[in-house]
């Protein structure tokens, strides 16, 4: 008994380290999957339209992992005012639009701030939008975090393309995707997946931060959620 008692406080006292939150394998073809399953709950979950949680702390290049301060309180309505202000530019299709639509905008301030108040220094709020747009389902993913003075957002992917598993076997036209979840073959869409540039509508309290060269780091800073008042 005393020998299954000790294996089991090794074990417990290991775990944490052998957690590791990959980009590539959070998110599963039905959306976020949690990999600190001890949490056992989504902050919001809904299948067609995407989710947000908490994940294990995502090292990035040039990320100082020491920095995170959570948990950390931020008022909703102030990440929204700094999220509203970021657009994409879609060089191939020579268009701009905002990030976040007015729907994702509110959901997004609501639950990134309840997740930064919720999380610990080892976790980050992790969040993948869906929506539809011709028929085809076009993904934002990242993470949001806390640093000093600074609300920090990774985005994995803007308005990408959604892979989904080839049905017909006799397809020929196969790709086979290092990065998808399931490491399987899947169906090759027609649609650009490149890295789209960032704007903003106001560059007060917002800044760029190189990083892996296929993701995209904006932080803010407080001027940033500051609204023109009259006085």
């Amino acid at each position: 008994m005393k020998k299954y008692f000790f294996l089991f406080l090794i074990f417990f006292s290991t775990f944490p380290y052998l957690i590791k939150a990959d980009p590539a394998e959070i998110y599963n073809k039905e959306g976020y999957a949690n990999p600190l399953t001890v949490l056992n709950s989504f902050l919001w979950n809904e299948k067609k339209r995407g989710n947000i949680g908490l994940t294990s702390k995502i090292n990035i290049q040039n990320r100082e992992l020491d920095a995170t301060i959570h948990p950390v309180s931020l008022d909703s309505s102030k990440i929204k005012v700094a999220l509203s202000k970021i657009k994409y530019i879609d060089s191939e299709k020579q268009s701009s639009d905002f990030i976040f639509n007015e729907e994702n905008l509110e959901v997004i301030s609501k639950y990134a701030s309840k997740g930064l108040l919720l999380a610990n220094k080892n976790q980050d709020v992790i969040f993948q939008f869906i929506n539809k747009k011709k028929k085809e389902n076009n993904v934002t993913q990242g993470i949001i975090f806390a640093q000093k003075n600074s609300l920090n957002l990774v985005f994995f992917q803007i308005h990408g393309c959604g892979h989904e598993k080839a049905k017909n076997k006799k397809i020929k036209k196969k790709e086979f995707y290092k990065n998808h979840p399931n490491f399987s073959f899947v169906k090759k869409k027609n649609c650009y997946k490149g890295k789209k540039e960032i704007s903003v509508t106001s560059r007060e309290g917002i800044y760029k931060r190189g990083t892996n060269q296929s993701y995209s780091w904006i932080i803010f800073t407080a001027s940033s959620w500051k609204t023109n008042t009259i006085d």
